[in-house]
């Protein structure tokens, strides 16, 4: 009997974000014989199937039928969407609350109040940084000190601007402050994107040549981190979501992350917030690298505690059943759900939910 089967979401996107990370994930702990993905179609198919954790992918088109053959003791819903808030559709959403109220996503901030016990997702691996990583070697990088860095600060990404609805763009807004001190920071990088997102973004901001990496083209990932591991600073601005990998590349990297304000985010991986810079929305960046810079300075030994700090659940960024740490923190989030079928359920004899 497999611990877990994951229901793919019917999300329009690749399978990662359909729930295929979330697999990746609980096979480094559980083997893949402990982990089972299914679409809701699959299930169809199932005469009999038995789990501890049923995890469904929303948006979904689950319904009592597709469960008849199902037996579990606990239903979790998630999605690896970037917005706040449950993904599903009104159609699904009583149905689904009939399930469980345990919801997990990849980030959280704790205002929004959807009536559920919110929970985290783990993100995905990123196995380029993994392999880079052990390529380099731990004790190379935390060799690396502030003053071996050629750089002030980098920034290399797309010019994104927030999904949910927030008209700021602090990517542009910070790199055009940048641009301003360019006399007193150095700066590596700059903005790539496709051509059409360039032509959208020179509509709105006028010139972008300035704030371009040179022809806006992409780079490869080792030059990227390369560039991390040469910059006393790495900014994280807000792009689809207020968290990106990037927080974490920056920090195994040994550079000290300036980012959009997370005091208040949760990821599941935790990060060292305390030694980060955070900065609230048009408020200047150029004082916050200055800031980040001195605390360099001041705590040289800091860059190598950050990696300490992560490598408590992380094996040179990526998941180890070495380091069960992270799989401790998924499972607390678990449970017991506070609902099962309905009563009038014909089939909520096949639940094994605890009430």
């Amino acid at each position: 009997m497999p611990k877990f089967v994951v229901v793919l979401s019917d999300y329009p996107c690749g399978s990662g974000a359909r729930g295929r990370n979330l697999q990746r994930f609980l096979r480094v702990f559980h083997g893949r014989d402990g982990v089972r993905l299914l679409t809701a179609d699959e299930l169809l198919h199932q005469r009999t199937l038995s789990t501890e954790y049923l995890c469904i992918g929303v948006p979904t088109r689950l319904g009592p039928r597709h469960l008849m053959g199902v037996k579990y003791r606990q239903a979790v819903l998630f999605d690896y969407q970037d917005w706040e808030g449950p993904a599903w559709e009104d159609s699904d959403r009583e149905f689904l609350l009939s399930l469980t109220d345990l919801y997990l996503k990849h980030w959280l901030e704790p205002d929004g109040d959807y009536g559920l016990r919110m929970g985290l997702l783990p993100i995905r691996r990123p196995r380029r940084l993994t392999a880079y990583l052990r390529w380099l070697g731990l004790s190379a990088r935390r060799a690396a000190t502030p003053d071996a860095r050629p750089y002030d600060v980098s920034f290399l990404g797309n010019g994104t601007r927030p999904m949910y609805g927030e008209p700021f763009h602090e990517r542009m807004a910070w790199l055009h402050q940048l641009y301003e001190a360019r006399d007193s920071i150095s700066f590596w990088g700059g903005i790539c994107a496709t051509p059409d997102m360039l032509a959208e973004l020179a509509e709105e901001f006028g010139p972008l040549d300035h704030l371009l990496y040179p022809g806006g083209r992409r780079v490869g990932f080792v030059r990227y981190f390369n560039s991390l591991l040469r910059s006393r600073v790495a900014l994280a601005p807000t792009g689809n979501s207020r968290w990106t990998y990037r927080h974490y590349e920056a920090l195994l990297a040994g550079a000290t992350v300036v980012t959009t304000d997370l005091r208040r985010a949760r990821t599941l991986i935790p990060m060292p917030l305390d030694k980060m810079v955070h900065v609230g929305q048009h408020e200047p960046i150029v004082p916050a690298v200055q800031r980040a810079l001195e605390m360099r300075r001041r705590h040289p030994q800091m860059a190598a505690e950050n990696i300490d700090f992560l490598e408590q659940f992380l094996d040179y960024g990526d998941y180890t059943r070495r380091k069960p740490a992270l799989m401790d923190l998924f499972l607390d989030q678990l449970g017991t759900a506070n609902s099962g079928w309905p009563a009038a359920n014909p089939h909520r004899r096949l639940s094994l939910v605890s009430r």
